[in-house]
């Protein structure tokens, strides 16, 4: 499968499923099913809504940021704008709040051909005074009103996953089986997520791609030389570190799992999260296993299409 960058609007809403913070998150991830129009995500099929969590705690784990609530009140109109996921049609919700911390990803799936997912951060719209604006636009993180932006605070966006693709739904993302034929789903979800909190079209990300590479100090500090990008906000083509593909370059295989590496955390260091060392061993198979998987709350712009090989 590929990943295709796309430039989406997002949403801001009150969730359908309002999911518990984790322990240890300073942000956490809210998704909203209430376009799973398909079911894709509800009712008896509730592996993917699992997988999604457990992809929202690769971020929730290590991202420490304070990202400001926006309250719309009297002139003070925040309006969310984003593709509706069961149609990838845009739309917008008006007089939205989100509460402090909170990244709301609405979700949903429908036929997209030949495409696996499209996902990415969400617009802003409205009215009212400059702060609230201002505030809407940043989520508290100064960076992100500069002429030229350090910094990225998304309400959240949206994400569509392809509901006639041969997906994996893996039951323990703690092990590697393998699941020949198909494609992993939370790998996907993972790839997602880091595109709706700015991987490839964040501007601050924009700001640091220049001449076909990735200009930013965490990642040179850690790859030794400004990596190669693609022209649609990937790393290249199987770049790796440590000897692991990362998770964001451009293309998956079926019968893969893709980890999300230090390489891809630190990209996110770069435009402006607050990431925090690797936890202990301990602690994030807690988070991996535990919380990810059992029902507790855990937690692109982009396209994904698939690439069959002969």
């Amino acid at each position: 499968m590929k990943f295709k960058h796309t430039v989406l609007f997002g949403a801001l809403v009150a969730p359908l499923f309002a999911i518990s913070q984790p322990a240890l998150a300073n942000i956490y991830i809210t998704f909203d099913y209430r376009y799973d129009s398909s079911n894709f995500f509800t009712g008896e099929n509730s592996s993917p809504q699992n997988l999604l969590n457990a992809a929202a705690s690769v971020f929730e784990t290590r991202f420490q940021d304070n990202l400001t609530a926006i309250s719309s009140s009297g002139s003070n109109r925040f309006d969310a704008r984003f593709f509706q996921p069961d149609t990838g049609i845009n739309t917008r919700l008006s007089n939205y709040s989100v509460a402090p911390d909170q990244i709301v990803v609405f979700v949903g799936s429908y036929n997209m051909g030949g495409m696996l997912a499209s996902g990415g951060p969400g617009g802003v719209a409205g009215g009212g005074a400059s702060g609230f604006l201002d505030n809407a636009l940043s989520r508290g993180q100064a960076g992100a009103l500069l002429p030229m932006q350090t910094d990225f605070g998304p309400w959240g966006g949206a994400i569509s996953f392809n509901n006639n693709s041969n997906w994996y739904f893996d039951t323990d993302i703690t092990t590697d089986e393998p699941f020949s034929n198909k494609y992993d789903f939370y790998s996907v979800a993972v790839h997602e997520l880091a595109h709706v909190l700015g991987f490839g079209g964040a501007p601050s990300f924009k700001n640091l791609s220049a001449g076909g590479v990735f200009t930013g100090a965490a990642v040179h500090d850690l790859y030794g030389s400004n990596p190669p990008l693609t022209t649609d906000g990937h790393w290249a083509a199987k770049l790796s570190y440590q000897g692991q593909e990362a998770a964001m370059d451009p293309s998956i295989a079926t019968n893969q799992r893709s980890h999300f590496t230090e390489l891809d955390y630190a990209a996110m260091k770069d435009i402006g999260w607050q990431v925090s060392p690797i936890p202990e061993p301990e602690t994030w198979t807690l988070m991996a296993a535990g919380l990810g998987l059992l029902g507790a709350r855990l937690r692109r712009s982009e396209r994904i299409r698939s690439e069959r090989k002969s």
